[in-house]
């Protein structure tokens, strides 16, 4: 059975191979030429692929160790900057907070008094 597989795929092989010949467009020495180009093509094209790929793995090595090296000195900058504000900004907290209640006395006075003045009866001229 073995045998008779073997001899099939030979015989298609060889009758592929001579159909093949007989019917391509260009002899033999164009379609090596042209495969010749092709094979070029592309190696060239592997090449500057590979090249791109090498340039590309620096360029993003080299941004991931500028980032090592900005990221904690932004942070710590950052951190400082939030502290200093915290610093000038409680003072000021503190001076507001004492003008919202020197306000709410006045409001809650002024209240007061207008309405004790509004309780009183009013006194006409005529009587």
């Amino acid at each position: 059975m073995l045998k008779n597989f073997l001899k099939g795929f030979v015989v298609g092989s060889v009758a592929g191979g001579v159909g093949t010949l007989l019917t391509v467009p260009r002899s033999g020495n164009e379609t090596r030429e042209k495969l010749a180009r092709e094979l070029e093509l592309a190696t060239e094209t592997t090449l500057e692929l590979n090249t791109r790929l090498t340039n590309f793995k620096n360029a993003l090595q080299t941004t991931q160790k500028t980032a090592q090296e900005l990221i904690p000195a932004f942070t710590s900058g950052l951190q400082q900057d939030i502290t200093e504000f915290k610093f000038q900004a409680q003072p000021r907290v503190a001076q507001i907070k004492d003008q919202v209640e020197t306000l709410t006395e006045h409001v809650d006075a002024f209240t007061n008094d207008t309405l004790s003045t509004t309780d009183m009866p009013i006194v006409s001229k005529e009587s």
